[in-house]
């Protein structure tokens, strides 16, 4: 877990959302893969003046993207999936900088693209962590002691649905306005 708060931390995700959801399985099935040529090419933070991270996607075998998030200090490489569900589009991003044996991690962006703009917005962690404490029915899930950046007492949540489980809560809540975290903005140079 400390790998991937370090990796996160290229792109400043941790500030924008508090933590991430992860998921042991993806959020889309090969039927559900898009691919836009305009997602390729180096992106920057939109904020004026902030050019110290890059998001560079590379198109792979298939509809597939490599997202390489580098900064001055470090480089962070993601296998990237565009896929639609319900006519809106979202980004699946799987870390390749795993230790041995661990099992990987998943994370959710839902995608707006607005001319050369790009908007991501994470699932928030924070909604739907208060959600299954609440209903922890809704979705299978597990809670990992010592999680990202936590101490020995704290617990990081990892959902463990599979696939058609995934899919189908993210359509529950596609109109769920605190289900999405605040966009991280994207924009071309």
């Amino acid at each position: 877990m400390k790998q991937i708060v370090r990796s996160l931390s290229v792109a400043g995700l941790i500030l924008f959302t508090g933590c991430l959801v992860t998921s042991v399985y993806p959020f889309y099935t090969a039927k559900d893969l898009a691919f836009d040529p305009e997602l390729l090419g180096h992106w920057l933070d939109a904020k004026a003046g902030d050019r110290d991270t890059i998001w560079r996607f590379e198109k792979t075998g298939g509809p597939a993207y490599q997202l390489t998030l580098s900064n001055t200090v470090e480089t962070n490489v993601f296998d990237s999936h565009l896929f639609t569900l319900e006519g809106e589009r979202f980004l699946d991003h799987l870390t390749r900088d795993r230790y041995l044996f661990q099992t990987p991690q998943h994370f959710l962006f839902r995608v707006t693209q607005r001319d050369a703009r790009l908007e991501l917005r994470p699932l928030s962690y924070t909604w739907l962590k208060k959600l299954l404490q609440d209903n922890p029915a809704a979705l299978r899930h597990t809670l990992v002691r010592g999680g990202a950046g936590a101490g020995d007492r704290e617990e990081q949540l990892v959902l463990t649905a599979n696939t058609a489980e995934l899919q189908q809560f993210i359509r529950l809540h596609l109109a769920t306005t605190n289900a999405w975290g605040p966009p991280i903005c994207l924009k071309k140079p």
